[in-house]
């Protein structure tokens, strides 16, 4: 009885015992969360301005997304929608190098590819220069390589193979185990990806239709286990209102990205990361939850997605307005601007820039500063404007030593969209201060033309009211009514005629010659880029350093002149 009694007396105590061990270490929750981050169209801009922006700041976002899913067993996926590196000089002049340290610092999961990854063309050498004849997309795959994440392209089609690209760390899509739980992620890009970017970097691609592209892939994903499935889409819309998903009355309803989701079988795809549009959503359709975070980092998109993990299903999606990436909000309204600002929070924390972010873009930059300031020999006596009514100083050298280069008889070169970015600074220039003018990579095409053709083009650009468009070299161009009708006569800078039938040798910019002023002088000629075309700005430069001292006074002489106020209308009126 004695030993009975002791008996259920350790048994009571070892009850307790469990009892307490229980209550001190709660079962695992039967749910995950992942907080899935999308950002797009970066554009190079690593660094923010006046508080808003840029990827440290993001990184304190994130930090503190990260520490909130740590805390409930969760995690945090972060998809980039292509466009991440043309446009920001400190990304231009490394490449996207930059940009591609910084990602590797965030934790980014995966990136899909856009059209302006193909913008740098081939690796440049030490000094900025392109390296010609070598593989048109060596930048792009350069910084594939270079990052920790995959590169997913699941449209973008190798013509030779007629399969997606495989190149180093560029592959369809990805399928990563993150959390106990299985995610495929696809990456695609808007069909008219190519047709965005410098032919001559994207010769022997196509892309493929978005919708079936998807399908498939997804489709594989599922079959591999694959418990959610986010699309990386460089594809978008626009909407102006995000107070609830599933209102679309603000929308862009036939956006490419909605085409795209409702197109897809019922519960393929749980999320969609998108961009190209530059525009904001936070919306549902089909019951795919879709997020845009604007351009240039001055936002994020973000959706968190609950799954059971013992039935391994998607049990629900909470949708937040594009996220605004500042160092200081209003405190009642949360917005980067008004009238009481503090240290931003989020996720209940102050909001700090990552010192892992800048550490890790410190290489890339102190690389760029030291090109930025290399002289180029010349000292401007004057400021070169490229502002003015009908030419600009700065246009008016860039077509002058376009000319000089090339021997041709003609140069033209575009002043405004895609054109001339900042003015030249008095006093000895500098590598960077010329290269801020036009960081791009445009190549420089010469064609042959007549005369009658070329005064065709330059009419057709006055009738668009591209008044101050372009910068001539090596011509006149006299515009005015004659009967009734916009006539345009071309001489030369000595006061030469040029007559209609008259061919003459014209240089200009890649666009220009393509799908711009010149194409129609061509006469619908397919004008490819050949490997070796020389880079418009390199020529350029090569002209500057060949010179002592320029002042704006010498590229003032003037190139068109307007007989008329506007003739543009003539014959409406």
């Amino acid at each position: 009885m004695r030993l009975s009694i002791v008996g259920v007396a350790g048994l009571a105590a070892l009850a307790g015992a469990a009892l307490a061990a229980f209550v001190a270490v709660p079962r695992a929750s039967p749910t995950i969360t992942f907080s899935i981050v999308g950002t797009t169209d970066l554009h190079g801009n690593v660094f923010g301005g006046n508080g808003r922006g840029g990827l440290e700041l993001l990184g304190g976002y994130l930090d503190n997304l990260h520490a909130a899913r740590a805390a409930d067993g969760g995690a945090v996926l972060l998809i980039d929608a292509g466009d991440t590196y043309q446009a920001g000089i400190e990304s231009d002049l490394s490449e996207g190098a930059i940009v591609v340290d910084a990602y590797n610092a965030l934790g980014y999961t995966a990136a899909a590819i856009g059209n302006h990854e193909f913008d740098f063309g081939p690796v440049d050498d030490a000094g900025a220069h392109q390296m010609l004849g070598t593989d048109p997309r060596g930048a792009l795959q350069a910084r594939a390589a270079q990052a920790k994440f995959p590169y997913l392209a699941a449209n973008l089609i190798d013509e030779s193979t007629g399969e997606p690209v495989h190149w180093p760390n560029v592959r369809p899509s990805a399928l990563l185990d993150i959390a106990g739980i299985k995610v495929g992620i696809v990456g695609i890009m808007t069909i008219e990806a190519l047709r965005a970017t410098l032919s001559t970097n994207v010769h022997g691609l196509r892309v493929a239709p978005l919708a079936p592209t998807v399908a498939a892939e997804a489709a594989k994903l599922r079959a591999a286990g694959a418990t959610l499935v986010i699309v990386g889409a460089h594809a978008g819309g626009a909407c102006g209102e995000f107070t609830n998903p599933t209102d679309l009355s603000s929308c862009d309803d036939e956006a490419e990205i909605f085409r795209l989701a409702r197109s897809l079988p019922q519960g393929l795809v749980d999320v969609i990361a998108a961009g190209h549009t530059h525009q904001g959503l936070a919306h549902e359709v089909e019951g795919i939850a879709i997020i845009q975070g604007y351009s240039h980092g001055r936002a994020f998109g973000r959706v968190d997605v609950t799954i059971d993990r013992g039935t391994g299903r998607v049990v629900q999606h909470q949708l937040f307005p594009p996220q605004d990436v500042c160092a200081r909000q209003d405190s009642t309204t949360l917005a980067c601007d008004g009238g009481d600002l503090s240290q931003a929070h989020y996720e209940g924390r102050a909001v700090t820039p990552s010192a892992a972010v800048a550490a890790a873009m410190a290489p890339a930059l102190a690389r760029v500063h030291s090109l930025q300031a290399q002289p180029l020999g010349v000292v401007l006596d004057s400021p070169i404007s490229r502002t003015g009514d009908l030419e600009s100083a700065l246009g008016n050298l860039f077509a002058d030593a376009l000319r000089a280069e090339t021997g041709a008889d003609i140069a033209f070169n575009n002043n405004l969209r895609g054109g001339l970015r900042a003015d030249l600074p008095v006093g000895p220039l500098t590598f960077g201060s010329f290269y801020d003018v036009f960081p791009f990579d445009n190549r420089l095409l010469t064609v042959r033309v007549t005369g009658g053709a070329l005064a065709q083009s330059l009419a057709d650009e006055v009738r668009r009211g591209r008044r101050g468009a372009l910068a001539l070299s090596g011509v006149h161009a006299r515009v005015s009514c004659k009967d009734g009708r916009l006539d345009v006569e071309l001489r030369r800078p000595s006061g030469e005629p040029i007559h209609p039938g008259e061919e003459l040798t014209v240089a200009a910019l890649d666009t220009l010659v393509q799908r711009g002023t010149l194409a129609p002088a061509v006469n619908g000629a397919t004008i490819d880029v050949p490997a070796d075309a020389p880079v418009m700005r390199e020529l350029v430069e090569n002209w500057l350093r060949h010179r002592t001292h320029l002042a704006a006074d010498e590229f003032m002489t003037a190139r068109w002149e307007y007989a008329e106020p506007d003739p543009a209308r003539c014959g409406t009126q």
